[in-house]
């Protein structure tokens, strides 16, 4: 891993800052959430202690038998036709009670009505729910809430069943009724309501009225759509009549499995009590199959209708604010009243930013609920039993907007410490990279032909680096000076051992010419061997120092590369007539500014390889080309490959690859001059292996003349 990518990681690792914030905003969120379910908890008790003993806010009671107005209360009559039902006729009027019933008994009759609506549901009850919108009344269901719990169905058998659903909202009671009906029946148009002949399919309501009075309507419809509701009255001379109730409004629409009925009707008109019947016919004017929530053969009800009082809804309004929903229920659980306002803006603030939103996703936990929620009993005034229970909502817009405040300039801060952390780190990296680099750099160059440069970079600074460099510029000085010995340490050694040389040929020369005998003839014949080697050491030890010498004094010209390569290899034919010579020049000239005793130094080198590396009568190949107005020379050889570990090395001085059957003097100084001298001209050279078999060795020099 680079420094750099070290560095940067060392800098991401100050992201622990906004983990740490992230963590620090959730435990914040946790404390506001303890206190806002404390704060609801309190509030939530403070309405149910207001509702104490208010069972004439949580339930609607019927007048007591004593009230005056209970002489009032409407005539029952049962429904013509209805099955096993006597002829019609007005249903007997409740005696007046006297006026002499104390106050008493009018108390008593408020709780009686009390505990009854208290008591577990029946399975003829009612319990309309808190609906949040008025439904169109138009028939069909589109505006009532998706709840199938909410459903109660009623049946006779398997061919005449309905299901009813019941709603408040405000002061109206709403009614949803699905019959199933395989052949429903219409009234026929234009005939007498009460005239049995035109009697279709009927729907009954059953209404115990405000002041405990039983009265019934009916709808019957002539088709699909709007449909009104009627009662029956008796008359002076015992006529009866249907009237319209223009109180009630209905729809009636046809479904697959027979009809919807929507009904709404004011609470005003409904007590305690309330309940549906349905006679279903099979033809106008038939026996019916009467069957629900109302006796047939009188109508009376036989459920009840668990509603709150109206003004319910307009006390829990006062202690509303944004983002609070409060329901009451029944101690069973039906929702009697509900004031929501949870979508309602808090008013905290506008519309959460984005970036608030991008850093809930690290603070929210997956799966948790964003509402509080809190109960509280509503006691009756003797706090002995439960009459209802509050229940309180309140979404977290509250807590969730002053976290989201302090955790958006929490982490803007971190973040953008952690930032500016890691821009300084990784600029503090590339400048370390960069004197690093350099120090890379001049490691590398620092041998160079004339030999190592031992000024180096960064030997100023006064830190680790500083030491590093001052560090390699003495060793380097060092390296020079060993480097410089080695250099002239051949010329030195020829120089010393040349005398000594001379002085043994010499007298080798002298004992030649005295009469020795044979045997001692044999070894003047070894030492003269022997030092005509060693005279070839010498010559070799000196000539890397003469070309290095001849190329610092030599002088450049322009001359034309072509008859110099031919008539050199003209000459070689001659020197080495156990090779096959082959030379590949231009028709044109090539003219070249350089040195053209080096460059046939040059040849002479790479020849030598050659013959001395490729079997007896091979071809040896000299090639001169020009591309890209640069001249290259190429020397093929059919010998041996160079093995792969050796080809960077082969142009080193003091650096040979020879079989081990060659006893001819060598010092690996051949192609470390070829590499001289080839540098000497601009230009460099390499070797490869050919394809089919063979060495190939080229010299690119510099740029050519152009003529």
């Amino acid at each position: 891993m680079s420094l750099r990518l070290k560095l940067l990681a060392l800098g991401l690792a100050t992201l622990v800052l906004p983990w740490a914030g992230c963590r620090y905003a959730r435990e914040m969120e946790s404390a506001l959430r303890e206190g806002e379910l404390n704060s609801l908890q309190a509030v939530s008790q403070t309405i149910a202690a207001s509702l104490q003993g208010r069972t004439d806010l949580l339930y609607r009671e019927a007048l007591p038998a004593d009230s005056p107005a209970a002489g009032l209360t409407a005539a029952a009559t049962s429904p013509p036709g209805a099955a096993a039902a006597p002829p019609a006729a007005p249903a007997p009027t409740g005696p007046a009670t006297p006026a002499a019933t104390t106050s008493a008994a009018a108390a008593a009759s408020v709780a009686a009505s009390a505990v009854s609506a208290l008591e577990p549901l029946g399975p003829y009850d009612l319990a309309p729910l808190a609906l949040t919108a008025a439904p169109l009344i138009d028939g069909y269901s589109d505006d009532w809430p998706r709840d199938p719990a909410a459903w109660k169905t009623f049946s006779k058998d398997e061919q005449h069943s309905f299901r009813i659903l019941t709603g408040v909202y405000e002061r109206m009671l709403y009614v949803l009724l699905e019959v199933h009906d395989e052949h429903p029946v219409y009234d026929a148009g234009g005939r007498n309501p009460l005239d049995p002949a035109s009697y279709g399919d009927r729907v009954w309501l059953g209404i115990e009225d405000p002041r405990g009075g039983e009265q019934q309507v009916f709808l019957a419809s002539t088709g699909p759509g709007s449909v009104s509701a009627r009662r029956i009255e008796p008359g002076e001379y015992g006529e009866q009549s249907a009237p319209l109730e223009p109180r009630i409004r209905g729809a009636w629409q046809p479904t697959p499995e027979g009809y919807r009925l929507e009904i709404r009707v004011p609470l005003s008109m409904v007590g305690n009590r309330f309940g549906v019947l349905v006679d279903d016919r099979d033809a106008r004017g038939a026996t019916p199959v009467s069957y629900g929530t109302l006796r047939s053969d009188d109508l009376r009800t036989l459920g009840r209708l668990i509603v709150a009082a109206p003004e319910l809804d307009t006390y829990l309004a006062q202690f509303m604010q944004p983002g609070l929903k409060i329901a009451v229920l029944t101690p069973a659980g039906q929702v009697l009243a509900r004031a929501d306002a949870l979508t309602q803006g808090s008013g905290l603030g506008r519309e959460t930013p984005g970036l608030a939103r991008l850093y809930r996703r690290f603070v929210d936990r997956p799966g948790e609920r964003q509402l509080i929620e809190a109960d509280a009993q509503i006691y009756d005034r003797d706090h002995l039993q439960v009459i209802g229970r509050l229940e309180a909502t309140q979404t977290a817009d509250r807590w969730i907007r002053l976290r989201d405040h302090a955790l958006t300039r929490m982490l803007n801060f971190t973040l953008s410490t952690t930032l500016v952390a890691v821009i300084l780190m990784f600029a503090f990296a590339a400048w370390l990279a960069v004197r690093l680099a350099r120090l890379r750099r001049a490691s590398e160059s620092a041998l160079t032909r004339s030999g190592l440069v031992t000024s180096f970079p960064e030997t100023e600074a006064r830190d680790e680096l500083g030491d590093v460099a001052r560090s390699f510029a003495t060793l380097l000085g060092r390296l020079n000076e060993y480097t410089s010995y080695l250099r002239t340490l051949a010329g030195r050694l020829a120089h010393e051992i040349r005398t000594p040389l001379t002085i043994v040929r010499s007298s080798l020369d002298n004992l030649e010419a005295e009469q020795v005998s044979e045997s001692a003839r044999t070894y003047l014949a070894r030492a003269r061997q022997g030092s005509e080697r060693l005279n070839a050491i010498l010559r070799a030890m000196g000539a890397a120092t003469r070309v290095e010498e001849a190329i610092g004094s030599a002088e450049r010209v322009d001359f034309d590369l072509v008859p110099l390569l031919n008539s050199a290899v003209a000459a070689y034919r001659s020197a080495f007539p156990g090779r096959t010579f082959s030379a590949q020049l231009p028709a044109g000239p090539v003219t070249l500014h350089g040195a053209p005793d080096l460059i046939v130094q040059m040849l002479d080198k790479l020849i030598d390889n050659a013959v001395d590396f490729s079997p007896a009568g091979s071809t040896i190949t000299v090639r001169l080309l020009a591309p890209a107005q640069r001249a290259v020379i190429e020397v093929d050889n059919s010998g041996p490959p160079l093995p792969a570990h050796i080809e960077g090395r082969l142009f080193e001085s003091l650096w040979q690859s020879r079989p081990d059957g060659d006893s001819r003097p060598h010092f690996g100084l051949g192609l470390y001059i070829v590499r001289l001298i080839a540098e000497f001209h601009g230009g460099e050279a390499a070797a490869q292996n050919l394809e089919g078999g063979g060495v190939r060795v080229s010299v690119r020099l510099g740029a050519l003349i152009a003529r």
